[in-house]
């Protein structure tokens, strides 16, 4: 089941947790810090005792009223039954005949909810967390939410470069990116941001940057004295991700399965703010290992 929902990866030598794994023990750990296991188990095991704590939080209800509220909602004495666990829990309490949840529902009614959010996230972009570096697991997993999913397979294999292609925009006033495949088509069209003024900083890959360097089309993206307004670096592994950064209101992060050639690339795009603050952090620790291109490749 784990590998099913992309929490875990079968390898040659054996299962090795995914981002999305080690992102669905943080969730879990930050939910029990104020949900129990007991109670934790007991929201899980139904959805009715969710319902029911949510629409307390609106307001309090008599017991002949909760069963109005919702059409997924179950017999009067099975609700009596979960207002009495919730009694016992201390999420609830009878005040004259009215049910009114407490300090303590609200923050595990908002707890559960935090966590069946990132639940649903981490199995909905799991195609990218399936791809995405370890060390890169810092974004609250909740502002995926906003975040566009584009993969791409055998079936549909140029879906993401039509993506890249569309985000291309020349109303920016600064583009970076990290770049780890070498697409002479990508090259060429984002070449058109450094004929328009826009300042512009990019991280090739040592296997991108040869690639680029042979080509006669792309060779402008590892020469630093072609564009006055374009800085080349490059990091002397391989890697298996992309990142591109329209001003600090965009992110999108590609993220690889193998090293170079780009197979089976899962993006997400998004404009929320917690994500691009987390993409540009990103892009600064690989920055950081980066050297200029005209130390490493003869210009």
């Amino acid at each position: 089941m784990f590998q099913e929902q992309g929490l875990v990866n079968g390898h040659e030598d054996g299962i090795k947790v995914t981002a999305g794994g080690l992102l669905f023990l943080k969730v879990i750990e930050n939910c029990l810090q104020t949900i129990s296991i007991e109670s934790l188990s007991y929201l899980s095991r139904s959805v009715h005792p969710f319902i029911l704590l949510q629409a307390l939080t609106k307001h309090p209800y008599r017991l002949s009223e909760l069963q109005t509220i919702s059409s997924d909602l179950p017999s009067q004495s099975t609700i009596r039954r979960i207002l009495a666990t919730f009694a016992e829990y201390e999420w609830v309490s009878d005040e004259g005949g009215l049910q009114r949840i407490t300090a303590t529902g609200k923050d595990v009614c908002f707890a559960y909810g935090e966590l069946c959010t990132a639940v649903e996230q981490l199995i909905e972009k799991a195609p990218w967390l399936q791809r995405l570096p370890l060390d890169a697991t810092t974004f609250p997993v909740a502002a995926l939410v906003d975040a566009d999913l584009v993969v791409s397979n055998p079936r549909n294999p140029a879906s993401v470069l039509e993506t890249c292609l569309k985000l291309y925009d020349r109303n920016i006033s600064q583009f970076r990116c990290l770049c780890s495949v070498y697409n002479p088509v990508l090259f060429q069209a984002y070449r058109g941001l450094l004929e328009l003024g826009i300042e512009s900083e990019a991280i090739l890959d040592w296997p991108t940057a040869k690639e680029a360097a042979a080509g006669r089309g792309t060779r402008y993206a590892v020469r630093s004295g072609r564009y006055d307004n374009y800085r080349p670096l490059v990091m002397e592994e391989p890697q298996t991700l992309g990142i591109g950064l329209y001003d600090d209101r965009k992110v999108a992060v590609a993220a690889y399965n193998e090293d170079g050639n780009g197979r089976h690339i899962a993006m997400i795009i998004s404009s929320n703010d917690q994500l691009v603050d987390w993409g540009s952090e990103l892009y600064e620790s690989y920055r950081a290992k980066a050297r200029p291109a005209s130390e490493i490749l003869l210009e």
